[in-house]
């Protein structure tokens, strides 16, 4: 198990991915871009890297700031339950460890928002921990080396292949091991058309040998995506003011502001009105992990009974860049502004 490890430990070395969040041993810098890397590709995450950093420097300044604040700075990211827990784990970090860092995947799981993988991610490149992390891409690497076929969307087979990279981190550099890892999913060992032959695990690869590896890894259930429908009220007063209400910090789009709105039934949305008798202004789609979001905008004034909710506040349109929208508002915006 040993070779394996020295072989991605070499083969990172000379040929691994270079990342400003890569210099570094300090655990607030690697968290932050952990956090943020999940769900996001790295051309995409890397520029909210930098600002978000620039911003908050440091733990304690991320644990003093405005929640609002921060969620406007992880704008356009989604996923903003990632936002709100690492505002929460900030608090946890400078109320209950004096802003330090814990060097162990135990206890960097007692914070809000990080689970096995980003617990041991930080362990490993912060503090050397001898332990290897499990992502899509090491899932994708050991069920070819292996040639296994138990699916990697069962409990079971990831507590399995979590043993096994453990055993290959344990008695090498696990901060060049994982990090070799992921680059040998993300450039050589990928989803389609992976390149075997210039890859360093291809003589010990049970995939490459029998000529497997376009079938896996392999997966017991396959997504079923929805489809939700829902109508975007574009409410204005006398002063030419627009409204605006916050999310709650369950389900999607968690603590955002956004527009007031209802989801309806797919028969409704198609209708060219809504039961209230509104004109539609536009409709467009907006994409989920799980589902797609298809939005009819409707342009209407304060009468309407939404305009009343008591949650309901009216700012000018000046003053959008200042709250935190998604990016399916910003798309409205985009398109239905200036009024």
């Amino acid at each position: 198990m040993s070779q394996i490890g020295n072989q991605v430990v070499a083969w990172q070395i000379s040929e691994g991915r270079r990342m400003p969040w890569r210099d570094t041993h300090d655990p607030y810098r690697i968290w932050i871009a952990e956090i943020i890397l999940q769900q996001t590709r790295i051309e995409q995450g890397e520029p909210y890297f930098h600002r978000f950093m620039g911003r908050f420097p440091d733990v304690h300044t991320l644990a003093s700031a405005n929640q609002d604040e921060v969620l406007k700075y992880w704008e356009g990211l989604g996923y903003y339950s990632r936002a709100r827990n690492l505002h929460a784990a900030a608090k946890q970090l400078v109320g209950s460890f004096g802003g330090i860092f814990p060097n162990t995947p135990e206890t960097l799981m007692t914070l809000k928002g990080i689970g096995p993988y980003t617990s041991r991610a930080i362990a490993s490149f912060a503090f050397g921990y001898p332990a290897g992390v499990l992502d899509g891409n090491v899932l994708r690497i050991v069920s070819r080396v292996m040639g296994s076929f138990s699916p990697i969307d069962k409990a079971s087979t990831r507590n399995e292949f979590q043993l096994l990279v453990d055993s290959w981190a344990a008695k090498v550099d696990s901060r060049a091991f994982n990090q070799g890892m992921m680059d040998l999913g993300a450039t050589r060992c990928t989803p389609t058309q992976p390149a075997c032959l210039v890859c360093p695990l291809q003589g010990v690869c049970v995939a490459a040998r029998d000529g497997i590896v376009h079938l896996l890894p392999a997966k017991s259930t396959k997504l079923v995506r929805k489809e939700r429908y829902f109508d975007f009220y574009l409410l204005t007063n006398s002063a030419g003011e627009i409204a605006i209400r916050q999310r709650s910090e369950s389900g999607f789009w968690g603590g955002l502001w956004e527009l007031p709105n209802t989801e309806t039934t797919e028969a409704s949305w198609k209708e060219g009105k809504t039961p209230d008798g509104q004109e539609v202004k536009m409709r467009l789609k907006h994409v989920f992990t799980h589902f797609d979001m298809h939005i009819r905008v409707v342009r209407s004034d304060q009468t309407s009974a939404l305009g009343q909710e008591p949650d309901i506040q009216y700012i000018d349109p000046a003053k959008i860049p200042i709250f935190a929208f998604s990016k399916a508002v910003h798309k409205i915006f985009d398109r239905a502004l200036p009024l």
